[in-house]
């Protein structure tokens, strides 16, 4: 009972982390069930090192419980992909740090599982796929404290010639209670350009020479402060080197995209826009649609010579392109684009990967006309057919990165934060942005189009001349975006006295050959520390994009190589910590621990309804009439209903109904006179057993009531509800899998209240 209690409050907990999108930020919360004495977290101290390229942060929290019963602390990583992976985890007790190994992800579990069971401290690292978060779980004995260290690292990229971090600094504000100490360092090789801190205007920064500057934050009590936002950039190209032990050494090398070097032959590619519409019943609301449509007009009016566009719009099991082709804008395209989307009427289901086959068709064809696709999403972000959010992802990491395409979203006026973060997961995790739509157009738009950057410079190689064993983790060839760099991460054999020469090549804008020539004495290259860890983390997230988007057996089985070898937490592998003294606590078993196996990483399992003690009695005909009508109106209610989301509705039993493939079919909602299908790409009313008003005329209230719901589903079987009740939340989706038969309602007899 404590595990179910205790996975139901971190599904409540997780749910509100992951609600509120933004940009990427690293963050922790301590995640646990209620209770009078909860975990404590006594102080956190924060390392950040960033470096051209290259993020890393080391942050330590102090834990301390102060109940009689031992603790698994829980710490939240809801990390976005492509930005911030865990590296490593120590566990401090007093003076004593044990570091953690890596394993994949079911042995760590199983381990650490069984050292809590026996009484033995330990900590784990683990993915929640579900979820989609790391987990960090801590023993903690009664009335002592556990350090963890936990090591965040991440490549960064250049964006508009800056480098950008955001650490989420106030969840470690809101939790700290005697201290919060910050240390903020940045170290170029290149001399060190700007460097700003705008969360934070006030806060020094202090220069300490040509390549480094340091800044702090110290406070001794809990503290309301926003996140910490961190800028800079380096003057110049960057070369730095690392030598290991072992006789590996890494290099890198980067230039921005702005350098005279690249000014003669720099192109930016035409865009072709590729704009999905949502006209889903949804869309109906708030004025939504008529937002949506302007949306559409000035984003396509904003094309230019050589440019192209392509509008879907898509309700129900229907995806209608404006045009089979795509096409440049013209003045006489946009008075049919508006007369095309005028013709629609927001109605049906929301299925947010039925246009993508058409997408992908548009994005195909851009690439042979040497244009950059980009797919623009307009939706409110409710899907409300297969696949739903997190299983959509995938579709969408899949056409980016096949047809190398990023993924912009609008959000149009989302009913909730839940709406929202479905658009910025489709998109931000996909080399777009989110741009949230209230009322000005004109703004959002321009947002929009101001967020989008095209490629400028193509086919980039690198050769490094008699490099032993070279591998590159960079990108070869590769592209080069706008405001963005050139770079090179190479892994070789040799010693950091050994000379470089390092070639990139590539084509000017008249298809020249053009070349760039890096030569120096190895001794005269700068050292980074960071830079083994960079060339790591840049790999494997290219493993990883790989990994979602295809799910090749031989990328995962070289991801899991990679990050067990060098100590990076993924879907496939865990940290695990295990120390070597038993818990002082007293020996537990694991169904005595706050979190056994099934309840860290699975559902809870639900309560029966048996046990309530109640037997059946008679119920009078007033009452049950009067809850039949209830019933009724919670049918016709209900947001799937309300909002116009059902394609269709059918009879149970009639010939429609039987045509029904109910072996492929999810349930969306399960009502008393009414069932919703998710079946054949349509989302199908089933009524059942409605119930006879003529038998209802002596009963005036039962009758009222049961006629004015009768004749709401007769409506909107016919041409779907225009209820306002917008805001409703959807109804809970049954899990995917085969729907069963309908039993015909039965009459449950309850106490009368």
């Amino acid at each position: 009972m404590r595990a179910a209690r205790f996975v139901f409050a971190i599904g409540l907990v997780v749910v509100a982390l992951l609600s509120v999108p933004g940009p990427a930020a690293a963050f922790c919360v301590i995640v646990e069930p209620p209770t009078p004495l909860p975990t404590q977290v006594n102080g956190t101290q924060v390392e950040i090192q960033l470096t051209e390229g290259f993020a890393r942060v080391v942050i330590i929290k102090e834990f301390y419980n102060p109940s009689d019963e031992p603790r698994q602390g829980q710490i939240a990583f809801p990390l976005e992909k492509g930005h911030e992976l865990i590296t490593d985890l120590r566990m401090k007790i007093g003076n004593v740090t044990y570091g953690s190994s890596t394993q994949n992800r079911t042995d760590a579990l199983n381990a650490f599982l069984e050292a809590i069971a026996k009484g033995q401290d330990a900590a784990l690292v683990q993915y929640d796929p579900p979820r989609d978060v790391y987990w960090i779980a801590v023993t903690i004995p009664p009335k002592e404290a556990r350090t963890t260290i936990t090591t965040l690292e991440m490549p960064l990229t250049k964006i508009d010639g800056f480098y950008a971090y955001t650490y989420r600094l106030s969840i470690d504000a809101r939790d700290s209670v005697s201290y919060l100490r910050v240390h903020a360092h940045v170290e170029t090789a290149a001399p060190l350009g700007e460097v700003a801190v705008p969360s934070h205007p006030s806060l020094p920064v202090i220069r300490g020479g040509l390549h480094f500057a340091d800044a702090y934050i110290n406070e001794t009590r809990p503290a309301a402060t926003g996140d910490l936002h961190i800028r800079f950039r380096a003057a110049g190209a960057s070369l730095s080197q690392f030598a290991d032990s072992s006789g590996d050494r890494y290099v890198r090398f980067s230039l921005d995209a702005a350098d005279p070097t690249f000014a003669s032959s720099l192109r930016p590619t035409p865009r072709a826009l590729v704009i999905l519409v949502d006209a889903s019943g949804s869309m109906g609301f708030l004025d939504r649609w008529s937002l949506a449509k302007d949306a559409v007009r000035r984003i396509a009016g904003d094309l230019g010579a050589g440019e192209s566009y392509g509008v879907a719009v898509f309700q129900g099991a229907t995806v209608a392109p404006f045009s089979p082709n795509l096409q440049p804008w013209t003045p006489a395209g946009e008075a049919d684009l508006v007369r095309f989307l005028d013709s629609f009427r927001p109605h049906g289901s929301t299925s947010l990967a039925a246009p993508l086959a058409q997408a992908a068709s548009w994005a195909a064809d851009a690439r042979r006309a040497g244009q950059q696709p980009i797919l623009i999403l307009v939706s409110d972000g409710r899907p409300t057919r297969a696949p739903l959010d997190p299983d959509l992802e995938p579709n969408y990491a899949r056409i980016s990165y096949e047809q190398e395409m990023p993924v912009f979203a609008m959000a149009v006026r989302p009913a909730n934060h839940d709406d929202e973060t479905v658009l910025h997961n489709l998109s931000a995790y996909h080399r777009g942005e989110l741009v949230t739509l209230f009322g000005d157009v004109s703004s959002s738009v321009a947002d929009l189009l101001a967020s989008i950057r095209v490629p400028v410079l193509a086919g980039l190689q690198a050769q490094v001349p008699n490099a032993a064993n070279l591998s590159l983790a960079s990108a070869d060839p590769q592209v080069v975006w706008q405001g963005g760099e050139a770079f090179v991460i190479a892994k070789m054999r040799g010693t950091a006295n050994d000379s470089l020469d390092l070639r990139m090549t590539w084509s000017d804008a008249s298809g020249a050959p053009r070349a760039l020539d890096v030569r120096s004495a190895g001794p005269e290259i700068p050292v980074q520390f960071l830079l083994k860890r960079q060339w790591v983390l840049t790999r494997v997230h290219a493993l990883l994009e790989a990994a979602r988007a295809r799910a090749d057996p031989a990328v995962v089985a070289e991801l899991t190589t990679l990050a067990t070898e060098n100590r990076v937490a993924t879907p496939y592998t865990s940290l695990l910590v295990l120390l070597p003294q038993p818990n002082q606590g007293g020996d537990r078993s694991a169904a005595e621990t706050s979190f056994p196996g099934s309840g860290l990483f699975a559902a809870p399992a639900l309560a029966s309804g048996a046990s309530s003690g109640f037997s059946p009695i008679f119920v009078p005909p007033l009452v049950a009439e009067a809850r039949k009508a209830d019933a009724l109106r919670r049918d016709v209610r209900t947001s799937l209903v309300a909002q116009d989301e059902v394609d269709r509705y059918v009879a149970f039993g009639s010939a429609e109904y039987a045509r029904l493939d109910l072996s492929t079919a999810s349930s969306r909602y399960e009502g008393t006179y009414l069932r919703i299908l998710d079946v054949g790409g349509e989302l199908v009313g089933v009524q059942r057993g409605l119930p006879d008003s003529s038998q209802l005329v002596a009963n005036g209230i039962g009758f009222a009531g049961m006629a004015l719901a009768v004749v709401g589903f007769v409506r909107l079987s016919r041409r779907g509800s225009r209820s306002q009740r917008d805001d409703e939340k959807l109804d809970t989706a049954t899990p995917p899998g085969s729907a069963p038969e309908f039993i015909a309602p039965v009459e449950r007899t309850e106490p009368p209240e």
